[in-house]
């Protein structure tokens, strides 16, 4: 895509006089564009393209996708409001103060519209609109670069390969001519979790990092209520995803990050470095009541309870050895309960291990937990990994992943 800007001076595909690059360095502000690969149902290769907002009054440019609305509507509610701003403009000129107040009215109330035209679709062909989302969104969501390309995806049913985001313009503060950028977390990024059932962290050809929510499964589980869950989500949206993604999983109950391969030798490579206890974890909890060490390991051996699964107990003799250091942050409180905020570094990756450490180690249960404490009703689990570090399968790499506890 930098290749055809370069060669043809023009962002258009094909090319035309119509969209010069130059447009975009002489703008006071550059545009974001996206590209996603993927594969139809039919299993046929296709590039998408996008383009933040519009492109100078244009809503499609040739070889773009188009925006999340009808441009039908769109132009029915400008034509209807701007020559009304308009004229309140000029009376605001000519010292008209209650035109002022009724101008900023008028406008606001036109974006209002606008933004209630974006329609939505996700991984399984059903439609949202922002309202759904749950939270008031800014003006400008739905008219990312990023949005446009994965929503026109999902909306066709295809399923992606690689998507990437990169800024075209003058510099600024913010963003770098020709340099990759995430989704932005107040417009784009909630929409775009909501569109693919997975909050995506990072992707590429070889790994995917993903910040779970609480209360999904990492995979299947016995019985029709729990088929939906990370690895079913993961294979519906990216194109040939292997049969087993997973080098490591996280509980039902705890949310954060986690990594998938998107290739057998990823998956080994990686499988390998968590054997091997290469990889760096953090999680971040909320226990209950006033834990008093300030920091420590806890080193006590697990061990499944067979006649009571999934439970884990404390076994000296047979259990498995289960290291963990932690960290008190300090003290929050959770509905009337006083909570310690803790930090923790497993050392090794048994089932539950941080949940069975903090109840029995430091004898605190993390808050709500259904299994090793008392279950709050309307509560989630306070447990989220919120730091991992590891090397990249292909490159060796170092890299870091962080995502704050939601809680």
């Amino acid at each position: 895509m930098m290749d055809h800007f370069r060669s043809t001076s023009s962002y258009s595909f094909p090319e035309s006089t119509q969209f010069p690059i130059s447009d975009i360095f002489n703008a006071k502000k550059g545009m974001m564009f996206a590209i996603l690969t993927g594969r139809t149902k039919s299993n046929q290769k296709v590039v998408l393209r996008g383009f933040s907002g519009q492109a100078f009054a244009h809503h499609r440019v040739p070889g773009y996708v188009p925006p999340c609305y009808s441009e039908k509507a769109w132009e029915e509610i400008t034509s209807c409001y701007d020559p009304m701003i308009k004229e309140l403009g000029q009376r605001m000129e000519e010292g008209d103060e209650a035109a002022g107040k009724e101008r900023k009215r008028l406008s606001k109330e036109a974006s209002e519209k606008i933004r209630d035209l974006h329609l939505f679709y996700d991984a399984d062909g059903k439609t949202f609109t922002l309202e759904e989302i749950g939270e008031k969104m800014p003006t400008g969501s739905g008219d990312c670069a990023g949005t446009k390309v994965i929503n026109y995806a999902m909306k066709k049913g295809y399923r992606i390969s690689g998507f990437v985001e990169f800024y075209l313009g003058a510099d600024t503060n913010e963003r770098k001519n020709g340099q990759f950028y995430p989704p932005c977390k107040t417009r784009c990024e909630k929409i775009i979790s909501r569109m693919l059932k997975l909050d995506f962290l990072y992707l590429d050809e070889d790994i995917a990092v993903i910040n779970k929510p609480s209360g999904l499964l990492s995979v299947p589980g016995k019985g029709e209520d729990k088929k939906d869950c990370v690895s079913e989500r993961f294979k519906q949206i990216l194109s040939d995803p292997i049969d087993n993604p997973f080098v490591h999983r996280l509980d039902m109950d705890t949310s954060g990050i986690i990594v998938l391969a998107r290739t057998k030798q990823a998956q080994r490579t990686l499988a390998m470095a968590f054997e091997s206890r290469s990889v760096k974890k953090e999680y971040e909890a909320l226990l209950v009541g006033q834990v008093e060490k300030e920091e420590g390991t806890i080193d006590l051996p697990i061990r499944l309870d067979v006649e009571r699964r999934p439970y884990q107990i404390v076994d000296m003799e047979r259990g498995k050895r289960a290291v963990t250091e932690f960290k008190k942050l300090g003290y929050t409180m959770v509905d009337g309960t006083l909570c310690s905020r803790m930090r923790f570094f497993p050392h090794t990756g048994r089932t539950h291990q941080i949940r069975v450490h903090a109840a029995y180690g430091l004898g605190h249960a993390i808050y709500s937990d259904r299994l090793y404490g008392n279950q709050i009703e309307g509560k989630r689990l306070m447990l989220h990994a919120s730091r991992l570090e590891i090397n990249h399968p292909s490159t060796g790499e170092k890299m870091v992943f962080n995502c704050p506890a939601p809680f």
